[in-house]
């Protein structure tokens, strides 16, 4: 019997196994796995390097394994041939590519949970060969600027699908912090295709990869049903490569800055909020002190005041915050002020900082937001005033009433602000907004607006009463917890939640003062 018919008939013992037992099926599945590593170490694979039908007799649907396999050695070879090029074929509608879509669109999730190294090797190969490949078009085009755009966000684009596709198909919670959360909000960042992360973004992070030899609750077979992935997204299963606290500080930096792109200031500042509070063994990173600045100005944004960070920051690192992005905080006590020539003043004079902050867009979007807010403020005042009083209220200099009454408009229509305006025939400067408080609002249309986010609520709630038993469990089965009941300083009990930070969590400490951001 040739080499492929073993791996076609190894491959069968996993056909129609919804009717196995979990404990037999998990036997099944772990053997074939570790077949196909050591047909891999003996270099029995490398005969089907460069067997380009060879993988047309695998389904990935249910030959998960095999297809990986075999595809990672191609890959191999095409990158041992083509040392320091990018190979052809691993480019984006490449052979190679095209298989490595079909199989991250399509592979059975569940046996993948046993070759977790391999289907990250795949799926960083994936982001790196799309960015390779727009780095190559860049280069390439660079003397045509008026076509070069198009191309060079297009490649990272279809990684950044094929990531986010892949991440949820293994776990469609995202519950678990991987490495992968990274490299697909990195992607979409320079793809420019914000809306993309949003199925992963969207997700509660309340995990992560549990280290090697932690025991925690939940059935022993990776292929049972788990109430949270984090019992089979672990160390061991190599899902994820090793991770720092820098990682952990990019993902919800770069997250923010998806957030910001899309305009959803409050899911920004959350994710900011997350990145200056963390704690930190080290003086404050670059990371947190930009997180800080953006923080600054997206509060702007959202609230129209300067935010105090998180409660759970310490008092020394606001500090430190206030002391590096001074700035940013002149900035936003110009705008608490309603001065606008002020604020025009001090955008003015920190054009400098802004742009070598990569935060002008931002700022550019404050002059708006003083106008928007200041509106807002004005009708917890008045209950009416005509656009030409607006005018005055807001402007510092005379301006049309035609470009007052848009902007209104504008607001109006957005939902920023809950009024009316009447126009009248005579005047335009006689113009009336009449403001609304949220009673006034149609009774049915507020109550279902109120239903809903109750029920987004209950959802998040339901899903970390989950992840928080889990994690319960996971702490009362440390290292930490069972040397403390050893020299009888019993913490609180197993069911209270103690902050573990470092590698028994997952997580490497080695954050550097001022560290690097890529």
């Amino acid at each position: 019997m040739t080499l492929l018919s073993d791996i076609i008939s190894a491959s069968a013992h996993l056909h129609n196994s919804n009717h196995l037992p979990s404990d037999e099926y998990d036997r099944r599945i772990r053997e074939l796995v570790e077949y196909f590593r050591r047909l891999q170490s003996t270099k029995a694979l490398d005969s089907f390097a460069s067997d380009g039908t060879f993988l047309s007799n695998f389904d990935p649907v249910i030959d998960s394994i095999p297809y990986l396999f075999v595809l990672r050695v191609q890959i191999q070879k095409a990158q041992e041939i083509n040392t320091n090029v990018l190979p052809a074929d691993l480019r984006p509608s490449g052979k190679l590519w095209t298989c490595a879509a079909h199989f991250l669109t399509n592979f059975d999730g569940v046996q993948v949970r046993y070759a977790g190294r391999e289907w990250r090797l795949l799926v960083e190969l994936v982001g790196q060969a799309s960015q390779a490949a727009s780095m190559a078009s860049r280069l390439f085009f660079q003397s045509y600027s008026g076509s070069i755009a198009n191309l060079t966000l297009l490649q990272p684009l279809l990684g950044a699908k094929l990531v986010r596709d892949a991440m949820l198909r293994l776990d469609p919670s995202c519950a678990v912090f991987t490495s992968s959360h990274l490299l697909l909000v990195r992607l979409c960042l320079q793809a420019k295709a914000y809306s993309c992360a949003l199925p992963v973004l969207d997700k509660q992070i309340f995990h992560f990869p549990i280290s090697q030899g932690r025991a925690f609750s939940g059935p022993s077979a990776l292929c049972a049903d788990h109430a949270s992935s984090v019992s089979f997204m672990t160390e061991a299963s190599g899902v994820s490569s090793k991770l720092s606290y820098r990682d952990y500080l990019q993902y919800f930096l770069y997250g923010g800055m998806v957030y910001m792109a899309l305009k959803e200031w409050r899911n920004a500042l959350h994710f900011l909020g997350i990145v200056i509070s963390a704690p930190s063994t080290n003086p404050v990173s670059l990371i947190m002190v930009e997180a800080y600045k953006k923080w600054v100005l997206v509060g702007l944004l959202e609230k129209g005041k300067l935010c105090s960070p998180p409660s759970i920051t310490t008092p020394h690192v606001v500090k430190v915050y206030q002391s590096l992005a001074r700035p940013y905080i002149i900035l936003a006590h110009a705008f608490e002020h309603g001065d606008l020539k002020r604020l025009d003043a001090e955008i003015d004079a920190g054009k400098g900082v802004w742009c070598a902050d990569n935060n002008f867009g931002l700022v550019s979007q404050v002059v708006g937001a003083f106008f928007s807010q200041t509106v807002i403020k004005l009708g917890k005042t008045f209950a009416a005033l005509t656009v030409a009083d607006l005018s005055k209220q807001v402007f510092p200099s005379p301006v049309c009433a035609d470009v007052t009454r848009s902007a209104v408009s504008s607001l109006i229509i957005s939902r920023a602000l809950n009024a009316t305006l009447v126009q009248t025939k005579d005047h335009a400067e006689s113009s009336m907004l009449r403001f609304s408080s949220i009673h006034s609002l149609p009774r049915l249309s507020y109550e279902s607006d109120l239903q809903s986010q109750l029920k987004q609520e209950m959802r998040i709630m339901e899903a970390l009463v989950i992840n928080l038993g889990e994690t319960n469990n996971n702490l009362g089965l440390s290292d930490e917890y069972v040397d403390s009941l050893h020299k009888g300083q019993v913490w609180s009990g197993s069911n209270e939640v103690n902050p573990i930070v470092g590698g028994e969590a997952g997580l490497e400490m080695d954050e550097d003062l001022m560290g690097d951001m890529s």
